[in-house]
């Protein structure tokens, strides 16, 4: 009786040993990151900010890597995770450029929730609406600015050529003016906007002046 439990309990001992090789082996070690979402970021620029090293998945502690990508002025959310056997994805969804901000010789991008940030270098910053007459120090005005462009419907977005904070106008890039004022009724001017383009267009009018400050009462001033 002795003899079998003498046998059993190193049976066990055996079989914990080559539970502890067999999980601790190269076969549950990832090399790599597999990155998903990225459009304005590259695998290899987080790969150094996270400074990542071959580990045994395991042991790796996918909340620390979350939260450290999290710190990352590009990172809006990510999530880590593990498939088997060692694959390891990270999901990132990146902030949303909305507009680009000059000032002396620095150039900023103005994100969807007001946030001020160096631009990626995969951005081509002239591509977005410029905001300009604004006091970067203001919060109230970045987020104004953000509200505004965040809220230009989709097919009007390529059309505007920046947003001036002093004047609470929109600019088209043929230079037409479009004095929204504050930022309430936003959708309503907007859907208003869109009508009256189309009509003005129709029609063959070239405005110099959209005015949409009280919605109620449009006024459109040619040029």
């Amino acid at each position: 009786m002795a003899q079998a439990r003498t046998s059993l309990a190193s049976l066990m001992v055996i079989l914990v040993i080559l539970m502890y090789l067999f999980l601790n082996s190269s076969y549950f070690t990832a090399s790599e990151l597999k990155w998903t979402g990225l459009v304005l970021l590259s695998a290899e620029q987080l790969d150094e900010y996270v400074n990542f090293q071959p580990a045994n998945v395991l042991r790796l502690d996918k909340w620390a890597l979350q939260r450290r990508l999290e710190e990352h002025p590009w990172v809006e959310r990510a999530s880590v995770r593990w498939s088997w056997p060692n694959n390891v994805e990270v999901m990132v969804s990146e902030r949303m450029p909305l507009a680009w901000i000059a000032q002396q010789d620095r150039i900023f991008v103005l994100d969807k929730t007001g946030v001020l940030m160096t631009p990626p270098q995969q951005l081509s910053v002239l591509e977005l609406p410029q905001v300009v007459n604004i006091d970067l120090s203001s919060t109230a005005q970045l987020k104004a600015a953000a509200r505004v462009l965040l809220a230009v419907p989709p097919a009007m977005v390529g059309t505007l050529a920046k947003w001036d904070a002093a004047q609470q106008a929109l600019v088209s890039k043929s230079g037409v003016q479009v004095l929204m004022g504050d930022t309430e009724d936003l959708e309503l001017k907007f859907l208003l906007l869109e009508e009256l383009w189309h009509d003005l267009a129709d029609q063959g009018i070239d405005p110099a002046v959209i005015d949409l400050r009280i919605p109620k009462n449009p006024v459109v001033r040619p040029r």
